[in-house]
């Protein structure tokens, strides 16, 4: 009698089994009411659960693996332990699969996964019965995602316990509005999204440039005393123009775009790197020397005398004759690039699909300034007489005799005709909204502005401030009453006498 009780059970637990198949098999996979665990958003406050295991429903699971996991399930089906081989195959088959034998089934269905605090969802527990409580996860807990066979959608069973938890609102079926599958289905709350982005270009640029320039100035020396004047001769004098100047250019522009948004997120503003580039040349120089281009020597009434014996009155119109002074003349230019329109607009408008396109940004500016640098200054020159003496040398006497004729202060100028052009060029890609007009490529100006300054400017007159005059033997003798012997480097050292 007891084989036969034994006959009939399993009889009705196949007819059962193969009853809930074919009213599954009619069914989405998680649809709600294929399984106790399958069972929509709930308004009951949930239960709070810090821990887990306290009711096991397929026991821990050892290995967070997904052939760990597999394993477990299938020992536990086979030992169907507290019924537990028909909760498994019920539980499949809500998920889409023909129960645990279905050899669609494997362990390539199972995701290793963690479960954040906050989560909520049914929760499987085993009390004289495997049962289901709306719960709240307090922590973050190991878990495993069993996929359906159709890949549609997911539950969970939790490593600790092993029991199984899901969450209406992971249904796709139901919940994700950007599955096409779902019946609530809207692409316009879908990626791509248009976002208002600000893209700003910034770079700047700076140069450093430095030379000597040598060249020689005809320099006519002139006495003067009380409105009286003496020629002294004109003179090959060396100038050494010495120059550094640094420059410097800027560019700073912001576009602002619809851009497309995968959903991953984009900032508001993007600042993005511009390259500045400057060349220097110089175009030309000058230099002017002395007063209307001569050196005047103001001396004192003895030496004028003295100075009159050697040398012979200028002519009445020596001011202005010899004036040579001048200054280079530029075309000033200074100009540089405006910057293009900024497109401005907001909102986050739904670009789909196809309306998201590549466009090349082709940034540019320019800017050239040409102008003449002038600087002014007052050069203190030592005149140094110089007598070759010829004939019989004493024991250590050089042959060049040395006087010198006073230092003056010399008036000077120098100018440098220079140029400069700078340059910004990039090209930029990104993925815009298409309203219709974009266009493939946009050429875009983008403002230049370019400052200089020559931080030095400075001018030597002579050899290292010495302009050096032949003298003969009868000047030299004459020139002695009233001006002192020197050493060669206007030095008053005995030992070079």
């Amino acid at each position: 009698m007891k084989s036969k009780l034994h006959i009939f059970s399993a009889i009705l637990f196949t007819i059962a089994s193969f009853s809930f198949v074919n009213s599954s098999a009619q069914q989405l996979p998680c649809s709600i009411g294929t399984h106790q665990v399958f069972t929509d958003v709930s308004n009951e406050k949930p239960v709070l659960l810090n821990r887990l295991g306290t009711s096991p429903q397929f026991g821990e699971i050892a290995k967070h693996t997904a052939d760990g996991a597999y394993k477990h399930l299938a020992n536990v089906h086979r030992r169907n332990t507290k019924g537990s081989r028909k909760e498994i195959d019920t539980f499949l088959m809500a998920l889409g699969y023909n129960g645990f034998s279905d050899p669609a089934f494997s362990a390539a269905k199972i995701t290793p996964s963690i479960l954040k605090k906050g989560k909520t969802g049914w929760m499987g527990a085993y009390s004289r019965g495997h049962k289901y409580k709306w719960s709240v996860l307090g922590n973050d807990f190991e878990t495993f995602k069993i996929e359906a066979k159709d890949g549609s959608c997911f539950a969970y069973i939790m490593k600790k316990c092993g029991n199984a938890f899901f969450d209406p609102l992971d249904n796709p079926k139901c919940t994700d509005v950007c599955d096409p599958k779902c019946s609530n289905y809207d692409p316009t709350k879908c990626p791509p999204f248009c976002k208002t982005q600000t893209l700003t270009f910034a770079g700047n640029g700076k140069i450093q440039a430095s030379d000597v320039i040598n060249s020689t100035e005809n320099l006519p020396v002139v006495v003067s005393y009380a409105g009286k004047t003496l020629c002294v001769g004109e003179y090959t004098v060396p100038v050494r123009l010495t120059y550094e100047m640094t420059a410097s250019g800027d560019v700073n522009y912001a576009k602002t775009v619809q851009v497309c948004d995968y959903g991953s997120g984009i900032p508001a503003n993007l600042s993005l790197n511009l390259p500045v580039n400057i060349n220097y040349s110089l175009a030309a120089s000058d230099i002017n020397v002395g007063e209307d281009g001569k050196m005047v020597m103001n001396v004192s009434k003895k030496q004028y005398k003295t100075l009159k014996k050697v040398y012979a009155a200028c002519p009445a119109n020596v001011a202005t004759a010899n004036a040579t002074n001048t200054t280079l003349a530029a075309n000033k230019v200074s100009t540089s690039s405006e910057a293009s329109e900024s497109t401005s607009s907001t909102g986050n408008v739904k670009a789909g699909g196809n309306n998201c396109v590549k466009q090349t940004l082709k940034l540019s500016g320019s800017a050239v300034t040409e102008d003449v640098s002038v600087k002014q200054t007052t050069q203190e020159v030592t005149l140094i007489g110089v007598y070759k003496k010829v004939g019989k040398l004493q024991a250590g006497e050089t042959a060049e005799k040395y006087m010198c004729l006073g230092a003056y202060n010399v008036p000077a100028n120098t100018s440098l005709q220079y140029a400069l052009k700078g340059s910004s060029n990039l090209d930029q890609i990104i993925e815009v909204c298409d309203n219709g007009s974009v266009k493939p490529v946009e050429e875009i100006s983008v403002p230049l502005t370019m400052t200089n300054s020559f931080t030095k400017q400075d001018l030597m007159v002579g050899d290292y401030g010495r302009v050096y005059m032949p003298l003969t033997k009868k000047q030299y003798k004459k020139l002695s009453k009233s001006f002192k012997r020197c050493c060669g480097d206007g030095s008053t050292s005995t030992k070079c006498f």
